[in-house]
């Protein structure tokens, strides 16, 4: 009888990490995402390196048809750099999965192993290419120092799979040169489009959700630092 009811404790509490945030402890929970060696970064001359600190993408998901209370998990950026004093101004991005937080860290664990794989060889990271920034934005950048609901064409790489996107953006410049950069909406992204259906059903199986959605809301904050 104590083995059975010991067998139900640990289910529900595996299970209800999915949806229920849990308090910090100090302690470093074993779902922690893994730590890595820092990454060697390559910023070409007269590029704006992004400011990894102080940059970040936000995602949002319906769950269970709760449009009340998405699912809002956060990432930090790997690498980025925007050229826009270079021949064919440009804009690159590496975001870093594993340091997704979603409040809730059996959660992030799961959608770490088991919808983003990022064991796999190069599965860590969304990779974000904007190869041609308009030169009218290039322009009001440089004469207004700002510009608003740019539209930016945008390939997002998850997974191996690259979809194209467009992206719409407010951008200003400080006193001090910075450059930031905040989408102006939502970016809509289907799972499906990147070949993941099978890994979120595999998900909300595991998490016990009658359904997720397969459309996610990408929010950014950018801030990239001064040309060298």
């Amino acid at each position: 009888m104590r083995s059975s009811l010991s067998i139900v404790v640990l289910f529900t509490l595996l299970t209800a990490g999915c949806s229920k945030p849990s308090a910090s402890t100090g302690v470093p929970d074993a779902a922690a995402a893994p730590s890595k060696g820092a990454k060697v970064r390559v910023v070409a001359p007269g590029d704006a390196p992004a400011d990894l600190a102080h940059s970040q993408v936000q995602i949002s998901v319906i769950k269970d048809k709760d449009t009340k209370s998405p699912v809002v998990g956060r990432m930090m950026l790997a690498d980025g750099a925007l050229a826009l004093s270079s021949p064919t101004p440009s804009a690159r991005l590496s975001i870093d999965i594993d340091t997704i937080d979603t409040g809730v860290p059996i959660r992030n664990e799961r959608l770490r192993n088991i919808f983003f794989e990022t064991s796999g060889v190069g599965w860590d990271t969304i990779e974000v290419a904007i190869p041609a920034i308009p030169a009218a934005v290039v322009a009001a950048l440089r004469d207004k120092r700002k510009v608003d609901q740019a539209k930016l064409d945008a390939t997002l790489q998850v997974h191996g799979r690259k979809v194209m996107t467009v992206l719409t953006v407010d951008a200003s410049y400080s006193e001090d040169g910075r450059l930031t950069v905040k989408t102006s909406s939502p970016a809509q992204i289907k799972i499906s489009d990147f070949s993941l259906s099978d890994n979120l059903h595999r998900l909300s199986s595991i998490c016990m959700h009658d359904s997720i959605d397969d459309l996610v809301l990408v929010e950014a904050t950018l801030q990239f630092a001064p040309p060298k």
